[in-house]
């Protein structure tokens, strides 16, 4: 409730403003890093310079919890403001964001913004027809198929589950990119 509660108060705020005034709106999730391994949170040796410049420039939550111990529900999480356990995804490897389930980047598209995804999806599979990573591919997992570019994210460009180059990148078209390996 507070998620959309959170979500109403910035749309509220976003409506007034022209185009131009919007802020831009970047959510960066890491799997495996830690809160002091940036720069801008005092690690002596990790040099993160344009994470520094960001969270100089801009706004910073850091008090952003997951919601589960594994990425699939986290991620689900963070861009539905629901428990995993209200949108089926409870472990990582199973289930999809359901396409009624209204999240972050179709909320922002109501406001005239234009979002995308880059990097890890892990919210269901990205193809029915080529196999890869855990669950794309297989037949069984057809149910499973749910791709950001029909979740409300305009521009992708994205793995299902693991990062290049063991596994394939899909554009918002779900062609497999042809610069990454297989």
């Amino acid at each position: 409730m507070r998620f959309w509660s959170l979500i109403l108060l910035i749309s509220l705020n976003l409506s007034s403003l022209s185009p131009a005034d919007k802020p831009n709106i970047i959510l960066m999730m890491a799997d495996d890093l830690g809160w002091g391994d940036t720069g801008y949170n005092g690690h002596q040796r990790l040099q993160t310079p344009h994470l520094d410049q960001m969270a100089a420039d801009g706004i910073r939550f850091n008090r952003f919890y997951a919601a589960a111990p594994v990425c699939c529900p986290t991620r689900g999480s963070c861009i539905t403001g629901r428990h995993p356990y209200r949108y089926g995804i409870y472990f990582a490897n199973t289930g999809h964001l359901p396409k009624d389930e209204m999240n972050l980047a179709e909320a922002l598209k109501q406001e005239g913004y234009a979002t995308g995804h880059f990097g890890k999806w892990h919210m269901g599979t990205l193809t029915k027809e080529v196999v890869d990573a855990n669950r794309g591919g297989r037949k069984k997992n057809d149910s499973n198929y749910a791709p950001p570019w029909e979740r409300g994210f305009d521009v992708c460009f994205s793995t299902e589950s693991k990062s290049p180059p063991m596994t394939r990148c899909y554009n918002q078209k779900a062609e497999p990119n042809s610069n990454s390996s297989t």
